[in-house]
């Protein structure tokens, strides 16, 4: 009853959201207003991008370098948009093929803002054929304290050709700082790809807070600790530990084989200058409950999720996360309900591109619906078993 009613009561705050911002027209909101009415209204975007020969050159040459664009939507033209191609292993395609794209506002023009985004994201979804994995984790995350990037969907033309259905990220910026912490001026690191945390992260942004990675060397230096009484004492004033437990909780409910944890990938790391602690953020959450049988304490090559669960305090602060999180978030029949509001959203807009797909979309709904419903189940006994011991 209680993981029912608080799992309902967090869709109910999705609905009420979207409901106090529908009325007022994008333009006359707030930035970070109107990217919430965006991301709780359910629209669909149709969206269209414009580049030059030069640019398009470019892009098939350097993908990951800025060009300049033109983004429209309906009569509204926004000019000098940065964009480049995104992606990593499994995702990338090529600027001529069906490419996710990361759009840069204010990059070439300052101030300019796109539904109350400077930056964000278009995911081709190719590794998620539900168009929808990304969403529901994300919500999963955030209903849990972690902080997440919000998903909506566009379809999108580039220079005249339809290249398919999307779904819209919110960029990692100040903006996302801004929304999670009360300080958004701490050091930012992307993971990469396959990368530990006592490799050289890329610095996405920082302003006045340590410098020389000296955040994530402490990080390191306290999981490399080797007794595990010191080792927790020592993480604990480093990381945010009850963010990170839940970060490592929902990774096992919702099988991220690709995440942190499981594989040093698919993250972001913030240093928070107010509490002086280190966040971890998940991303890429697109090929997730692969295996809904999955242990609950799978094989985690991620350095510092194995420094954690192997301490005493930090495997029973885990169960106990585990425990409470399959009671109050982790509800199947409430998620099964919100898959069916995103496949209302979805199914219209992919029928309209790919009738094929439109008609057979509601197995990649069920798909996911099953496999939540047997996580669910298995988790609940993992549970039961750890505590009959």
């Amino acid at each position: 009853m209680i993981r029912k009613f608080t799992a309902c009561w967090l869709l109910a705050l999705v609905a009420l959201g979207a409901a106090s911002t529908a009325l007022v027209p994008a333009q006359q909101l707030k930035p970070a207003t109107a990217a919430t009415a965006f991301f709780n209204s359910g629209k669909v975007l149709e969206i269209s991008i414009e580049l030059g020969p030069k640019e398009l050159d470019s892009l098939r040459r350097e993908p990951r370098k800025y060009v300049k664009g033109t983004l429209k939507e309906g009569d509204k033209v926004y000019t000098d948009v940065g964009i480049h191609v995104k992606g990593a292993a499994g995702s990338t395609r090529s600027i001529d093929d069906k490419p996710g794209l990361t759009l840069n506002m204010d990059k070439f023009n300052d101030g300019q803002r796109f539904h109350g985004m400077d930056k964000l994201h278009l995911s081709n979804s190719v590794q998620d054929p539900s168009y929808v994995s990304e969403l529901i984790c994300g919500e999963l995350f955030r209903a849990a304290g972690v902080p997440a990037s919000r998903v909506g969907h566009a379809v999108v033309t580039i220079n005249g050709k339809r290249r398919g259905l999307y779904y819209v990220k919110e960029g990692y910026d100040r903006d996302f700082l801004e929304r999670h912490f009360k300080n958004s001026h701490g050091n930012f690191y992307d993971g990469g790809f396959l990368r530990e945390i006592d490799q050289p992260l890329q610095l996405l942004s920082s302003k006045n807070d340590v410098a020389n990675h000296a955040d994530l060397k402490a990080l390191t230096a306290a999981a490399r600790e080797p007794n595990p009484e010191q080792r927790w004492q020592k993480l604990e004033k480093v990381l945010d530990m009850d963010r990170f437990i839940s970060y490592l909780v929902l990774e096992v409910i919702t099988w991220d084989w690709d995440g942190y944890p499981m594989n040093r990938n698919n993250y972001r790391i913030y240093h928070d200058p107010e509490r002086d602690k280190l966040v971890f953020i998940p991303s890429g959450m697109d090929q997730m409950f692969g295996d809904p049988n999955g242990p609950m304490f799978p094989n985690f090559n991620g350095f510092l999720a194995r420094a954690v669960l192997e301490t005493p305090a930090g495997k029973e602060k885990f169960r106990a996360r585990m425990a409470e999180i399959m009671k109050t978030v982790f509800d199947p029949e409430a998620l099964v309900v919100r898959l069916e509001e995103l496949k209302d959203r979805v199914q219209p807009a992919l029928t309209a591109i790919d009738p094929g797909a439109g008609r057979e979309y509601h197995h990649q709904i069920n798909r996911l619906a099953n496999a939540m419903r047997q996580r669910a189940k298995k988790m609940d006994e993992h549970l039961a078993a750890l505590n009959r011991k």
